[in-house]
């Protein structure tokens, strides 16, 4: 097909003919366009969520998630230019921790600028619905990198995870990450 009769699409219709969550996030881990279920699911609109880190919102985290031992599928698709798929604890609307699956795909622009689409996939409506071992691997990893970022400040932690400081003690224990940061 010549230049001249390839279609133009808006990007706006193509993401919003997804009906699960999905995003277009650029190799420096800003989202560039998101669809309507992705502003639903995080009750933000399109304009609160443009141009935030996938990290700040998916994970409350001013990090990569990679930068604390998860595995980041935006860094993946980057790296092999392949699809990938990931299972993440993400935070929802309420700040409270779910389960999704993450399929990223690798996109690209006319111009060679590299993206990755990136749709969610909720697996769980709760940790305790999904498979006991991979989330509590998950949580663990999720906590301790929440207590690095703190210097060990528990009752901070405890607040961005919207949970007790007593919940957080447990889930310290039950983790063995008693020793990390410093103790407050």
């Amino acid at each position: 097909m010549s230049e001249e009769r390839k279609p133009r699409f808006n990007l706006q219709s193509i993401l919003d003919s997804n009906r699960n969550p999905f995003v277009l996030i650029d190799e420096n881990y800003t989202i560039i366009e998101a669809n309507k279920a992705y502003c639903k699911q995080y009750d933000s609109s399109l304009g609160e969520i443009v141009g935030q880190k996938c990290h700040m919102i998916h994970h409350r985290s001013a990090l990569p998630c990679h930068d604390y031992g998860e595995e980041c599928p935006l860094k993946r698709v980057l790296d092999t230019g392949n699809p990938y798929e990931v299972l993440h604890v993400h935070h929802n609307n309420h700040n409270y921790p779910e389960c999704v699956s993450i399929r990223g795909f690798p996109i690209t622009d006319e111009n060679g600028n590299r993206y990755m689409g990136e749709e969610l996939i909720r697996t769980a409506k709760s940790l305790g619905e999904a498979n006991e071992d991979s989330f509590e691997k998950v949580e663990a990893q999720h906590i301790a990198q929440l207590l690095e970022e703190n210097n060990g400040h528990r009752r901070k932690v405890a607040d961005l995870l919207n949970i007790s400081e007593r919940t957080l003690y447990r889930k310290l224990t039950k983790y063995g990450l008693n020793n990390i940061g410093k103790d407050t």
